[in-house]
Formats: C-alpha cells, sequence, structure tokens
C-alpha cells in the first residue's frame, strides 16, 4: 500500500485506490500517518478530531473508527508493504514502511539531493530534487482541511517544499540552465515575494540570460516588500549581489556546458519538459566571430554612492493611442520642458525610462539646499507642463496624468569615464522610495518624502498634519534664495509663479512679497 499525504489524502493499493469511508475515519488515518511510527495519544487524537466541544461519544467514535481502519489497511497473507494500527498506551501507532508514505520518502530524497550539492554533483541533485517535488499533488490534506481539520505541521511541509525548490534552482543554476528554470522561478517568486534566497536566484538567473535592468528591478521590488512589511533591509548577502549585477562581475557568469538540455517543470508526473535554447539562440547575446559578445565590466564605469535630491515626473502618454511618432514627440517636448527647467534650479537630467523623467540635485556636488531647489523645479516643470506657469506648456504630453515626487536620500550613480555629457544611472534607496511615491502621489500634485519636506522646510510651504502614506503635499515656495545658480534677476518672479493661480492666498503672497521686494519689481515691470 502508498499513503499519500502530499495533496488529498489518499491510499492506494497495488494503485488502486482504497476506500477510506466518513470524515472521522480520514481525520484519524492522517494524524497518525502524520506521527507515522510513532505513539499518538488518545486525548491528541480526539483534538484533532474535534477541535471544539468533545462530544460524549467521542471515545466510541474513535475506537469505531480505528477497528474500521484495522481492516482498511489489513492485508493479504504473505503480502508486502501495507501498514499495522495497533494498541499502545496512553494511544495508538500505526506502523509502517517509511517508502510507503509520500511525506516521509520526499524528505529522504531531499536529503540526498542537499547531499550531492554539497558533494559539487548539482546533476545528480537536480535530478533527485525534482523527483521528490514530483510528489507534492497539491496543497497537503486539503480535502481534510476544506473539512476544517487542522494540523501545525502543515505549514512546516509546504516550507520544506520552498526549501526543495530553492536547493533545486540553485543545482539547475550550477548546470548553467538559468534559461530552462527561469519561468519556475518567475512562477515562485510571485507567489512568494519575501523570500530572499528565491529573489537571490531570479535575480542572478536574469541577468545571467542579459536581462540585467529586470535582475534590479527585482531587488528594487522585493526591498520595497520587505521594507513595507516587516521594516527590514535585504541581507548584505543580497546588497552585494545588487552590487555585484551593476558591476557585471565575472564571478556571476553561468557554468560552461554544451547542448540543449531537458528539464521537467515542477510538480512531476505529466507535465511536458522545457528544452532550453542553445547559446546562439538566447535573446539579448550577439553572436561575433562564434563567441557570445561579453558586457560591459565593472573597471568601465564609476560607481559614486552619495546623498542626493531626486525629481521624478512621470507624463501620461494615454492621448496618443499606438502611434508611436506622436509618443515620440510628446515624449521629446517633455524631456525638453524638464531638462529646461530642472537646469535653471541646478538640477542635472538622469537616465530617463520612458515617460518618466529624472533630475538630480546634488551632482557632482552637494549643496545645503539641494532638496529645496529640486522642489521648486518640480514646481516648475508641473506648472509649465499643466500651463499654470508663465512659460509655454508642454502640450504634446497629456498634463491629466502627470505625476511629479521629490526624494531625498542615498542613491548609486553610476557613469562611464570620459563621457561626461551622458546622463548617469541612478540606483539605490532614494530611487527605490521614488518608485513607490510615484505609484501613489496623485496627478497634477508635487508630493515629497519625509527627509524632503524637513530639509526644504524653511524655503516650502507644506500641508500641515500627520505625515500621508503618498507624500507630503509641497503647496508653496515661502522664500527664494538669490545668487544661487542664476535665481536671480529674470527669475524673481518664481516665488509667485511656483504657487500657481490654486494656491494663491492673500497671507501667503504677503509674506512672499515682504521677503522679495525684487519679485515686486519684476511683476511691475
Amino acid at each position: 500500500m502508498d499513503f499519500h499525504l502530499l495533496g488529498p489524502l489518499e491510499v492506494l493499493d497495488d494503485g488502486v485506490p482504497v476506500p477510506l469511508g466518513g470524515v472521522i475515519r480520514r481525520g484519524a488515518l492522517a494524524h497518525l500517518l502524520i506521527h507515522a511510527n510513532s505513539v499518538v495519544a488518545t486525548s491528541s487524537l480526539l483534538a484533532t478530531l474535534w477541535p471544539g466541544d468533545t462530544p460524549l461519544t467521542a471515545r466510541k467514535m474513535l475506537q469505531n473508527a480505528v477497528r474500521d481502519l484495522r481492516r482498511t489497511l489489513a492485508c493479504e497473507p504473505g503480502s508486502q508493504g501495507g501498514a499495522v494500527l495497533v494498541t499502545d498506551a496512553p494511544g495508538y501507532r500505526l506502523r509502517v514502511d517509511p517508502d510507503a508514505v509520500d511525506l516521509l520518502r520526499f524528505r529522504q530524497a531531499v536529503e540526498r539531493g542537499q547531499a550531492e550539492i554539497a558533494a559539487g554533483t548539482h546533476e545528480s541533485a537536480a535530478r533527485v530534487l525534482r523527483e521528490a517535488l514530483g510528489l507534492w499533488r497539491g496543497a497537503p490534506l486539503a480535502d481534510l482541511v476544506e473539512d476544517g481539520f487542522a494540523w501545525p505541521e502543515l505549514s512546516a511541509w509546504e516550507n520544506s517544499r520552498l526549501n526543495a525548490l530553492e536547493d533545486l534552482f540553485e543545482a539547475e543554476l550550477a548546470c548553467g540552465r538559468h534559461h530552462a528554470v527561469l519561468g519556475e522561478l518567475h512562477s515562485v517568486a510571485a507567489a512568494e515575494p519575501t523570500r530572499e534566497r528565491l529573489i537571490c536566484q531570479l535575480m542572478l538567473a536574469l541577468y545571467r540570460c542579459g536581462r540585467q535592468t529586470e535582475a534590479l528591478a527585482a531587488y528594487r521590488h522585493f526591498r520595497v516588500e520587505l521594507v513595507d512589511r516587516f521594516g527590514l533591509e535585504p541581507t548584505p548577502g543580497m546588497q552585494q549581489l545588487e552590487r555585484a549585477i551593476l558591476a557585471h562581475a565575472p564571478e556571476l557568469d553561468p557554468p560552461r556546458r554544451t547542448g540543449p538540455v531537458e528539464v521537467t517543470p515542477v510538480p512531476g508526473p505529466g507535465a511536458e519538459p522545457v528544452r532550453e535554447a542553445p547559446p546562439q539562440a538566447r535573446a539579448g547575446l550577439t553572436a561575433v566571430g562564434g563567441r557570445a559578445s561579453r558586457p560591459r565590466r565593472f573597471n568601465e564605469f564609476t560607481v559614486e554612492h552619495k546623498q542626493v535630491s531626486l525629481v521624478w515626473a512621470r507624463y501620461g502618454l494615454e492621448g496618443h493611442g499606438h502611434d508611436p511618432a506622436s509618443v515620440q514627440d510628446a515624449l521629446r517636448e517633455a524631456e525638453w520642458v524638464v531638462r529646461e527647467e530642472s537646469a535653471r534650479f541646478g538640477g542635472t537630467m538622469a537616465q530617463a525610462d520612458g515617460p518618466v523623467f529624472s533630475v538630480l540635485f546634488g551632482h557632482p556636488e552637494t549643496s545645503e539646499d539641494d532638496a529645496a531647489r529640486a522642489v521648486r523645479a518640480a514646481f516648475a516643470i508641473r506648472d509649465r507642463s499643466t500651463g499654470r506657469g508663465t512659460g509655454p506648456a508642454a502640450l504634446g504630453a497629456d498634463p491629466a496624468g502627470l505625476h511629479v515626487v521629490v526624494v531625498t536620500g542615498d542613491a548609486y550613480l553610476l557613469s562611464r569615464p570620459g563621457e561626461g555629457d551622458t546622463a548617469p544611472r541612478v540606483m539605490g534607496e532614494a530611487a527605490d522610495r521614488c518608485f513607490r511615491l510615484l505609484a501613489l502621489a496623485p496627478q497634477g500634485q508635487v508630493r515629497v518624502c519625509e527627509v524632503t519636506r524637513r530639509a526644504s522646510e524653511p524655503d516650502i510651504a507644506y500641508h500641515v498634519g500627520p505625515e500621508p502614506p503618498d507624500g507630503w503635499e509641497a503647496v508653496r515656495v515661502r522664500r527664494q534664495r538669490h545668487g544661487t545658480h542664476g535665481q536671480n534677476g529674470a527669475h524673481g518672479t518664481e516665488p509667485l509663479r511656483a504657487a500657481g493661480p490654486r494656491e494663491w492666498r492673500p497671507a501667503a503672497a504677503a509674506e512672499d512679497l515682504a521677503a522679495h521686494p525684487a519679485a515686486v519689481t519684476a511683476v511691475v515691470r
């Protein structure tokens, strides 16, 4: 007989399902199998079968279930592989061959696979672990859980399955089968977004498939999830992996192997094999002289780690349909507005990502007013893009879909030596927070993080109240700094322009005019 717990409870006799009877009998058998070859107290069985109020006839009902199970599990004389249910004070013991229980076979196979990994025989490890995971037919004891039974062991079993999956992916990656397992990694990572080892394996597989940007995005998404749920940062090992991906570190290169390899997806039987494409057909690699061209190495980049203020502006493109020329024109106009307005406040354009434009303040030199200048630039970008300012509006973009945020924090700035005009790429904590804030920020407003608000509050007015989850709303400019980045003369009216007509308040205007008499002269002229 074979006993299956890794899915709905099932007993097979020479491959034929054995009828198990009612829910009490099936629940008792499952509990005895969970503790196979160990004594199970009668009180433990009663608590499992009747977790609430135990009926007066519970012991009699249990005795009847045990009697029926003994009949069901009895083998023909001389046959092998059956189970014997014996009375053993203070309860019962189910004697069964470990090879007859799928849970016990799974544990033994996982131990063998882990030993193969430790020995460096990854091909054998991958084969053993796939066979082990193929024993799973669904959620453990799913039918009984649906009937209201609960065993704390089930969550531990599920965790063991995930650990085995991670061991399998480790073995497959060590065999150079990153393309073959990438789909499985994506699926499991989507269901388990906070398992660090799993996300590291996904990052490595993506990187080896030539998808560096997606590998870094996987790290950012994991970090945001970890911070939001638990207030924790990734471990130093995972942070080191991110830096290695940024640097195209040679140790991340896959091991060499030849020929296509078939990999059976998890879980097991009946799944179609996945055939990995030969190296010449893989996306993201360009064959040159019979060899794949290699990415740039770390020594071709400079990486600077510092605190900066970032302005991110995302433009809506919904009004342009599927016309590539129209979208391109809209993005070109939007980029011009962002570049021109941010330059007035000393900002540096960073690399854009589609309709999201990024501006750096604090690069190459850090200044105490970086955050304030970043917020003023955000005002100017918003007002000009939506036609609220005095300059021409960027009519090619959709003003109703404009979102602008400002974040101050640590960042990695990547640039190539000798290419001073090339916009740097921004990675790290500040970029992660921009992603999160941009997803929440209401359109048409300027939203900032807490660090930016504190640093810029002498210059910028904010709505009063507890910190909102979508960032602080910047309302208007309190005062204008003079003699910095050209902020005088022609731009003396900026305190009046930045606030826009919606935020006009007599008291605020009086405060601004008293602090900036030059603005009055500019308006009169």
